[in-house]
């Protein structure tokens, strides 16, 4: 499976996954799918005003080197499938002139497909088909371009949205670290709290602890970013939820407990079905790395602590 930001998907399930949000981006513009039976012609679909859509998946990640390979290699097959079925394709298209032949694909790395995109467009002009418009151009579509309807498709499949988190730089955390000492002393101090007097190995837990907690922190913006991006609105409503849990949070730690690390894991079990109830459309992994992340937030500053 070839992993990206908002899922992991092969070939059939990402021309699966766009072919409903072309539906929903181009309802407007009449799209019309070409089901794959009889042969797609070098498209998957199109609209009333001369976009043509060729969706492209790996079945893993690639370099970017290999990605660009296949990808070229891709454009180039289907686009000479313009000429090789031109009948065809012309009876598909009723009068439908081409302007835009979108090459849809996850991410595109390297600048050198635009200018295979480019030397293709003029390639195509020069063969004269009669549904080719005079201003046609080969162009690329990326995950991004369909950021809005990517989460309804997957709904409307039964499927949950994973919105992954960005990898972080290597020493990224140690630099975090020395950087804002007073945080971190934050959280060490907090972890401590956690053992029972007297545990063995304390020190290099409480570290591990510590690194952990910087990473979710971290990793919480990249997803957030994401989140945004998709989600404006649900994101001001996680803003919203995030700020009433933190001040029960605060409320529940004013008073001592037997066991802090057994009232760590029931904030934590709060956070998570919180955030569970108000955003079921997340899968757990994505619902696991936002609580992880607020409850980071909180350790590092000050609503969470121990008596």
């Amino acid at each position: 499976m070839y992993n990206t930001k908002y899922g992991r998907y092969d070939g059939d399930s990402w021309e699966a996954i766009m072919q409903i949000c072309f539906r929903l981006k181009y309802e407007s513009e009449h799209y019309q799918s070409i089901p794959a039976s009889s042969g797609d012609c070098g498209i998957e679909g199109f609209t009333k005003q001369g976009k043509v859509f060729q969706c492209y998946c790996p079945d893993n990640n690639l370099s970017s080197k290999d990605l660009y390979e296949k990808q070229r290699d891709k454009i180039t097959t289907d686009l000479n499938k313009l000429n090789l079925y031109k009948k065809k394709l012309g009876k598909f298209l009723n009068g439908v002139l081409i302007k835009e032949w979108i090459f849809v694909t996850p991410e595109s790395r390297m600048n050198d497909l635009v200018l295979h995109c480019n030397t293709k467009t003029e390639e195509i002009k020069n063969l004269n088909l009669p549904f080719i418009d005079p201003d046609f151009k080969v162009i690329i579509h990326d995950i991004d371009n369909f950021a809005k309807e990517i989460p309804v498709a997957l709904n409307a499949e039964g499927q949950k949205l994973f919105i992954d988190k960005k990898k972080l730089e290597d020493g990224s955390i140690i630099k975090w670290k020395d950087q804002e000492i007073d945080l971190v002393a934050n959280a060490i101090r907090k972890h401590s709290k956690r053992f029972v007097q007297g545990a063995a190995g304390v020190d290099q837990k409480v570290n591990k602890l510590t690194d952990a907690t910087i990473e979710s922190f971290l990793d919480q913006n990249t997803i957030l970013s994401r989140w945004q991006q998709l989600h404006p609105d649900d994101y001001e409503k996680f803003l919203i939820l995030l700020s009433q849990i933190e001040k029960e949070v605060e409320e529940l730690c004013m008073f001592p407990a037997d066991d802090n690390n057994q009232l760590y894991k029931s904030l934590r079990k709060l956070v998570k079905e919180k955030l569970t109830a108000n955003f079921s459309y997340l899968n757990e992994m994505t619902i696991d790395n936002l609580t992880n992340g607020a409850i980071a937030d909180w350790l590092l500053r000050c609503p969470l602590d121990f008596e």
